[in-house]
């Protein structure tokens, strides 16, 4: 009878539920973007070779190697003595050409008179005429000696083009030059980063992009997508505004392309039941949620979950459906 009353209390005894010890965190605290990485680098948009105007001596170099400019400062100055005295030299000639015109003309009209009258003749006539067309011709051709002249004064004095950084000096005070020789080279203080991405690589509204160097982190902004691919490396260029962040030429680093999709750490993949999914706790009890496209080994898509669902770390392997949970901080 004793037996018979045990078997009945057990068999009629409710069941409890295993408690599991665990450990919670709300999914916003995990999770992260998905984010790509490309080698890049701040390219300066203008690059230049300062190489001398005229053939002279370079008398003074203002700029060195890693110095910084501003456009219109000047660089170096030449001796320029031979070409100051070439365009003295042309303007007075050039005013020596202004006043024989102006005598051909005064001639001219005098005989012009004379012929109305019959006291000239026309050949006379027409040969002032062609005197005053060779006169004119003379002063167009010094005027423009007279140009060639003052350009040729204006190379003295080599200015830079664009804010830059000299990176190379290429001749030395004293150096006897000529026209084209290289002297200095520049960088411009502005840059766009660049980076080389895959063949199937798209620009989407929701990305973001980030350019990391030892510098720290910049956000960009897509400038240009190139649409010409690489043939030997199957990759496109896309360039990329600082916007108003100083990034200085040269500085490698890499592009992190983020988008809006939120993952979690694959280890945090369960499989119940020959599916994959989360643990997650609610109202202290276990709440296991399918992840059918979930692949073992990779992050999991949780970008239609709510950032305050919370997520068992500690114990998720242990805890099954229903599962009333112990958390402990």
């Amino acid at each position: 009878m004793q037996n018979f009353l045990l078997g009945w209390l057990i068999t009629f005894t409710p069941m409890v539920l295993a408690e599991v010890y665990v450990t919670v965190a709300p999914l916003k605290a995990l999770s992260a973007h998905v984010e790509s990485v490309y080698p890049a680098k701040a390219e300066p948009l203008d690059t230049s070779s300062i190489s001398a105007g005229i053939s002279a001596e370079i008398l003074e170099i203002k700029a060195r190697p890693g110095d910084r400019v501003v456009k219109g400062s000047v660089l170096l100055r030449m001796d320029c003595r031979d070409i100051t005295l070439v365009r003295d030299r042309t303007d007075r000639l050039l005013e020596e050409a202004q006043l024989k015109l102006a005598y051909t003309k005064r001639q001219a009209a005098r005989v012009a008179k004379l012929a109305e009258t019959n006291i000239a003749s026309e050949e006379l006539r027409d040969t002032r005429n062609t005197d005053v067309a060779m006169a004119e011709i003379d002063v167009i051709k010094r005027r423009i000696a007279l140009q060639e002249a003052r350009l040729s004064v204006s190379h003295c004095q080599v200015v830079a083009p664009f804010d830059a950084i000299v990176i190379d000096q290429q001749a030395s005070v004293g150096t006897r030059v000529t026209v084209g020789s290289p002297i200095l080279r520049l960088v411009s203080q502005s840059v766009d980063v660049r980076a080389r991405v895959p063949l199937d690589f798209r620009v989407e509204p929701e990305q973001q992009f980030v350019f990391e160097s030892g510098l720290g982190r910049v956000p960009l902004q897509v400038i240009t997508f190139s649409k010409a691919v690489d043939t030997e490396t199957g990759t496109r260029l896309v360039r990329f505004d600082a916007g108003l962040s100083r990034l200085e030429p040269g500085v490698p680093g890499r592009i992190v392309v983020q988008t809006s999709s939120l993952v979690l750490p694959a280890d945090y993949l369960v499989e119940r039941g020959g599916q994959y999914g989360l643990m997650t706790s609610k109202k202290s009890r276990a709440i296991f949620i399918l992840r059918s496209q979930a692949q073992l080994g990779q992050p999991v898509d949780v970008s239609d979950l709510s950032g305050d669902l919370l997520i068992i770390r500690d114990g998720r392997f242990r805890a099954r459906q229903g599962d009333a949970l112990v958390i402990s901080e």
